[in-house]
């Protein structure tokens, strides 16, 4: 079949979406994957194959995060793909989060069947924006060949007329990520890797907590919106080192061999983060048996508490943060007691067996 992706950034690339490429692919698919490269001197090729997936950017300059800001850069993106759908035979359109599903809707294009891929919880607001929201979504999801999600919430709040078209895929790690040996170190290293985005005043904590600890180094690792603010907040603290945009695929073992504690500080008041959610740092850190530091007050906070993954925190206080290092500093074999029930439940995360629900889409 000719799968056509839909995906609002450049794909540098986006590891739930190159997974799900790659596994497609191997399934004797064409895959091709329309990306919106937003950078104006962005060095990524406008064409190129990876390992079988056929990439095609749009280099259409916008600031993302800026919300309305991009409403002209968003409308030539999608005449583009519109453009590109109408000159290529097209099984299947495999829209990548909302606005890839809006991207397909607003190019006017309604004769090939689409997948709706939710890889984040979009119910979100208050009174009229939720609602609308809650309605928009629902029918995606309703006239779609099939949806897929991530977060279970989706399924308490639609009738069966939604759900019988949804389909589950969680963000476990693909095998890039196995079980493996951390280095040796004499500091105690905290890592945060991830996209960057709505979380300086976590950061901020972070770094205000482990400020002075010689024994103590903090890595940041992601690109994102907050990138430019906390490479300046970074030049305050002599052990905090920001290093921006890696590969997902290729660089995140090495990542992970070099952490000893995962610092999982999210925004509480995001539905993204809270009830079902579960990002897929959550189960990269238990499949490396890296500890987390979680944020108190989400789901996954419970989930770290109750079947002893690390320890919970208020990711906003320094203190909060600081006393929970502290006792690591103390006993490091809390951590290797942290990291040994991790492993024993690494096995329950395998994206090879999650992605094969699109054999169910995919039919031949």
């Amino acid at each position: 079949m000719n799968i056509v992706m839909l995906l609002t950034n450049s794909f540098h690339p986006d590891v739930r979406v190159y997974k799900e490429a790659v596994y497609l692919v191997e399934q004797g698919h064409r895959v091709t994957i329309l990306c919106w490269d937003r950078e104006a001197e962005s060095e990524l090729p406008q064409k190129e194959k990876k390992d079988g997936i056929r990439i095609i950017r749009f280099r259409i300059p916008s600031v993302a995060g800026t919300g309305y800001h991009q409403i002209g850069a968003y409308v030539r993106f999608i005449k583009a793909c519109r453009s590109y759908l109408v000159k290529h035979p097209t099984d299947f359109v495999h829209c990548h989060d909302l606005d890839g599903m809006m991207v397909y809707k607003l190019s006017g294009i309604k004769r090939i069947p689409y997948v709706f891929d939710m890889h984040e919880f979009y119910i979100q607001g208050d009174g009229i924006k939720r609602m609308v929201l809650r309605r928009l979504v629902g029918k995606f999801i309703q006239k779609s060949h099939y949806s897929l999600y991530e977060n279970d919430g989706y399924l308490k709040i639609y009738p069966p007329k939604v759900t019988e078209r949804l389909l589950p895929l969680k963000n476990y790690p693909g095998d890039y990520l196995k079980r493996l040996k951390k280095t040796d170190s004499d500091k105690l290293r905290i890592a945060y890797i991830g996209c960057v985005r709505s979380q300086i005043p976590q950061f901020t904590a972070l770094f205000e907590a482990c400020k002075g600890m010689e024994d103590v180094r903090v890595d940041i690792h992601g690109g994102g919106i907050d990138l430019p603010a906390l490479k300046e907040l970074g030049k305050k603290y002599h052990n905090v080192f920001i290093h921006g945009q890696y590969d997902g695929i290729r660089e995140s073992s090495v990542l992970y061999q070099n952490t000893d504690v995962l610092f999982c500080g999210y925004d509480a008041d995001n539905p993204n983060y809270q009830k079902d959610a579960e990002v897929v740092k959550f189960y990269e850190a238990i499949v490396t048996g890296t500890p987390m530091i979680m944020t108190e007050g989400i789901g996954m906070a419970q989930k770290v508490r109750k079947n002893g993954f690390g320890v919970t925190a208020d990711t906003r206080s320094a203190a909060s943060i600081k006393e929970k290092i502290q006792v690591f500093l103390q006993d490091r074999k809390i951590l290797r007691g942290f990291s040994e029930n991790m492993l024993a439940k690494a096995s329950d995360y395998r994206w090879e067996e999650a992605v094969g629900v699109l054999q169910i889409i995919y039919r031949k």
